[in-house]
């Protein structure tokens, strides 16, 4: 009996071990076979690049690196900026000298208080320095930043063109144009010559009198608005596509409302909507509507747009007309002459905005972190900026020569 039970124990341990060992082979196996396929889908095919040696990718590399490069206290926009010609100011960054020092002074103290150097570190976000700052100093100073975002503003193509102007590599190029964007906009969206905001009562009944002595037949209108559709590059996501895509201009691009007032400033405006959205309905969204009727209401001034907009009847818009055939009398028949001759104003701001800054008339890159945003907001204050500082703006030197700064050399066309 004893030699039974021995027995059975060495088989049963036999057994423990024998079912062990299978399940070892068996996980053993399995494990293999998991990380065979794992191996198996991560693995990607040698891409073009990857086959290219050293030389060949530089080659291919649209960057220009630091030896290729003169240093940004030596580069070509030291020497304009320092030349003190305002035609060259003017022609790469839109700005003549005085006012260029003026939106310096302001801009000045963000970008030596803040860092581009956190987060991503890629110029999307920025932080306060600290009292006691650590590290390399800045290559880059306060103007030639400034400088960069003007320029940018001014050109249209790829970044490494001002990296040459600047002494700039491609990194760093763009890590400080994205960080002065947010700066610039952050000194200057509150200031008085930039923001954009309803005009005061007061002035609202000069803009009355200006159109009013030009126009007879519109004594009451104070502004003109139209949209302004700007490409941007095609996304995966296709829903957003689908929002985005125009049938009409063929493409991706946003909508955007701009009221102009006789002085050509943007006194009013709703960005950055889908280009499915029609001027209309981007009004409505915007308030914009709202705001033209609290006008109209407290001072009887209209605003005119063309036949885009609200069907209905309103009194707080002047549409123009496309047959003037259709008038009613002699008035109405004024009434539509004018409004589509003075309808012309807001074709001249589009081109204002978009001639003073080409970036908007190339196709603005898919970005995340609000890029888009940001430009579009800093475009608009810039623009108001520049009617006020520069003046080279044709609605204020046809509507208002009077507040023109080169009124002095204006020729009077009365006599």
């Amino acid at each position: 009996m004893a030699e039974e039970g021995s027995c059975g124990d060495r088989k049963r341990k036999r057994n423990e071990v024998e079912d062990e060992e299978a399940s070892r082979r068996a996980f053993f196996f399995l494990s293999s076979a998991l990380s065979f396929l794992a191996a198996h889908v991560n693995s990607k095919a040698p891409t073009f690049r990857d086959l290219l040696d050293l030389i060949g990718r530089q080659r291919r590399d649209r960057r220009i690196p630091r030896e290729a490069l003169l240093w940004p206290e030596e580069s070509p926009w030291k020497k304009l900026c320092n030349s003190g010609n305002q035609q060259a100011m003017i022609t790469a960054t839109g700005f003549d000298h005085q006012a260029f020092a003026e939106l310096l002074s302001i801009f000045k103290p963000l970008f030596n208080g803040h860092t581009p150097w956190t987060g991503l570190s890629d110029g999307s976000a920025f932080a306060k320095l600290k009292k006691k700052r650590l590290g390399r100093p800045r290559l880059i100073a306060a103007e030639d930043c400034l400088g960069l975002v003007l320029c940018w503003c001014r050109f249209k193509g790829a970044l490494f063109i001002l990296q040459g102007w600047f002494g700039l590599t491609g990194t760093p190029a763009d890590v400080w144009l994205k960080f002065g964007r947010r700066m610039l906009l952050k000194a200057i969206h509150r200031h008085p010559h930039a923001k954009v905001r309803m005009p005061s009562d007061q002035k609202i009944e000069q803009h009355k009198a200006v159109i009013g002595s030009q126009h007879p037949a519109l004594a009451n209108v104070h502004c003109v608005a139209d949209g302004l559709k700007l490409f941007f590059e095609s996304v995966q996501n296709h829903l957003e596509q689908s929002m985005c895509h125009n049938g009409w201009t063929g493409g991706c691009c946003t909508t955007n409302l701009f009221c102009f007032g006789p002085d050509g400033r943007i006194i009013a405006c709703f960005l950055n909507s889908p280009g499915s959205v029609h001027d209309s309905t981007m009004a409505d969204w915007g308030d914009v509507y709202k705001l033209w009727e609290e006008i109209c209401d407290r001072t009887g001034a209209v605003c005119c747009i063309d036949s885009a907009f609200k069907t209905c009847e309103a009194p707080c818009l002047i549409r123009s007309s496309n047959d003037e055939t259709k008038a009613r009398d002699a008035a109405e028949h004024q009434i539509f002459v004018q409004a589509t001759s003075l309808r012309q104003a807001a074709e001249w701001g589009m081109r204002a905005i978009q001639g003073s800054f080409p970036r908007l008339k190339d196709k603005i890159k898919c970005e995340l972190n609000g890029e888009r945003k940001v430009f579009l907001l800093l475009a608009v204050c810039l623009y108001n900026c520049r009617v006020e500082r520069v003046g080279l703006n044709q609605i204020r030197n046809v509507c208002v020569p009077g507040w023109s700064k080169d009124f002095s050399h204006l020729i009077d066309r009365d006599t």
